[in-house]
């Protein structure tokens, strides 16, 4: 999968295992022109959805990304991994402060959400959890109940960070 910028250009590329394999994601190594942590898998096809609906969805990995992509929602972008980073926390929030987190349903994607929330929070942003059940991941949930499905979780099924760390 090509990594690119915010503006298109071509950074580096990521790879992601098919099977149980580890690891789950490899991507190119850092460099001074690739650096995982400074950027966003899909941003550059994602900002002129995001500053039509001014909220950002944010997926764990490249699979989930092209899936939501994929089935409308424009506006999303991946984590590269589940590393979600300050550094990407202050890139997000140049394009919108309404933040949806919709990482997997694993414990990992718990803690991406609990560590990444914290870092947006932090930086200002509204933060909001996206449950999605039924499913280990947005890919996985579009493919098994569709796009409205999808759509009405959105809208029935995100929480505020806060009301997610209470439960």
């Amino acid at each position: 999968f090509p990594i690119c910028d915010a503006r298109g250009r071509c950074l580096g590329f990521g790879g992601r295992a098919l099977g149980e394999e580890q690891p789950k994601y490899l991507n190119s190594p850092e460099s001074p022109v690739f650096n995982k942590r400074q950027n966003l898998y899909g941003l550059h096809l994602a900002i002129p959805a995001v500053r039509q609906v001014k909220k950002v969805i944010v997926v764990e990995g490249y699979m989930d990304c092209i899936a939501v992509q994929e089935y409308g929602f424009g506006n999303t972008v991946a984590a590269l991994g589940t590393a979600f980073t300050n550094e990407q926390s202050r890139l997000l929030l140049r394009y919108a402060k309404d933040i949806i987190l919709a990482f997997d349903q694993d414990t990992a994607g718990l803690a991406a959400t609990m560590r990444g929330a914290g870092f947006l929070q932090e930086l200002g942003a509204r933060v909001w959890v996206l449950d999605l059940p039924d499913a280990k991941d947005p890919d996985e949930f579009l493919q098994t109940h569709g796009r409205e499905a999808f759509a009405a979780a959105l809208e029935n099924r995100t929480t505020s960070y806060l009301e997610f760390r209470l439960e």
